[in-house]
């Protein structure tokens, strides 16, 4: 038996717009959920009611909602400065332009050590050229310790376009669990009797354009004759799931169309697919991408934000934006190309084995935050066994 000595942890709090289900809550999970062996509690601060992907994390967390009204409201900030100051963090945590603003809040609650991670421009702003936003980012990190972005493409972004000093801002890649050796998925095509599984997850947002992936399939269906066996999934939750869904049902193909729903079991999604596509009008660096990958799923994915600063050809498909057309043949490339599936899996298992585990990700904000790893307590192992 193992233990670990628990005493005196330092205190984390983690301050997300809302904590539904997407891929920067998803990160916040792991992080969590994979920071077992340091000296670490979390604190999860919500702006908002919804903590629909909480009950993903795993170990005994704190968890407080700001209850913020639209607009400017002082009274989430004021809630904010009494909650820091009476559980007295190491670290703050913010996420996105939704929460850079509670930095001068830390600040003058006599926070140690401030981070604050962009994994996108903004939802409302995915080009990020919103200049008051731009220039309230450059304000505000002036307060902040650490300006994290997850990818090049934000690096860039944020260091040449907003300005803010290199010296601040630092590249934490996202990371996914993976395993060295991961069985090759079986060959299915769609002239086998199973069905060919096309899925994509995330959240049913305007800005993942999933209509683009839908209209794809549609086309398919009435384009290649060999596309009756061929099924799509779409997995996740959102603000336009209901329009999204009416939508598909208005199709010749809705039989073949499923919607999943929220899932908490997205690996094994994965693992069970021939096929994971992405269509989103932007994206920095996508968990579900990496996900699939680690799972030996092949990917076509629209070439938008990050994407092919860290993936290329040679681990996916990459399409272009909103091209109906385009991304319909090349789905069928994808199904006809067994011997390309398989090259294609092997290359990107192997890049985000190397480049993107979640022990690299857990450990690199650890240090951030100043956090120690726990030390094996000898002598209660000892008495233990």
């Amino acid at each position: 038996m193992v233990s670990y000595n628990c005493l005196g942890k330092k205190k984390v709090v983690h301050i997300v717009p809302s904590f539904g289900c997407g891929g920067l809550e998803k990160v916040v999970v792991n992080l969590i959920n994979n920071s077992e062996h340091y000296n670490v509690k979390h604190v999860l601060v919500s702006l908002t009611t919804d903590f629909e992907l909480a009950k993903e994390i795993n170990c005994p967390i704190e968890v407080y909602c700001l209850g913020k009204k639209p607009g400017n409201d002082v009274m989430s900030h004021l809630k904010l400065f009494k909650l820091l100051r009476k559980i007295k963090p190491t670290a703050v945590h913010t996420y996105n332009f939704g929460t850079i603003e509670y930095h001068l809040v830390a600040k003058a609650a006599g926070i140690k050590t401030t981070v604050h991670c962009d994994h996108g421009r903004g939802g409302d702003d995915p080009k990020g050229q919103n200049q008051f936003n731009n220039f309230f980012r450059k304000q505000i990190s002036r307060f902040i310790d650490h300006y994290i972005v997850v990818s090049y493409d934000l690096f860039r972004w944020v260091t040449e376009d907003l300005r803010i000093p290199k010296s601040k801002v630092q590249l934490v890649f996202n990371g996914v669990t993976i395993d060295r050796d991961v069985p090759d998925k079986k060959s299915t095509s769609p002239n086998s009797d199973a069905p060919f599984t096309i899925t994509t997850v995330g959240r049913i947002d305007p800005i993942k354009n999933q209509k683009l992936l839908l209209n794809a399939f549609e086309l398919g269906k009435q384009r290649y004759p060999h596309w009756q066996n061929v099924k799509l999934q779409l997995a996740g939750n959102g603000p336009i799931f209901e329009e999204l869904t009416q939508y598909a049902a208005s199709l010749k193909s809705a039989s073949d169309i499923q919607f999943l729903g929220f899932r908490s079991d997205v690996p094994d999604i994965l693992a069970g697919t021939d096929l994971f596509a992405l269509s989103s009008f932007y994206e920095a660096m996508p968990m579900t991408i990496l996900e699939a990958m680690a799972q030996k799923t092949p990917v076509i994915t629209t070439d938008v934000g990050g994407i092919s600063k860290f993936i290329t050809e040679q681990h996916a498909w990459l399409v272009e934006s909103d091209n109906v057309k385009a991304y319909c043949s090349t789905l069928n490339d994808i199904m006809s190309d067994e011997l390309g599936r398989h090259k294609k899996v092997g290359v990107a298992h192997q890049l985000v084995f190397d480049n993107y585990s979640m022990d690299k990700m857990v450990d690199k904000y650890m240090d951030l935050y100043q956090i120690e790893r726990l030390e094996l307590d000898a002598q209660f192992e000892h008495k233990a066994s």
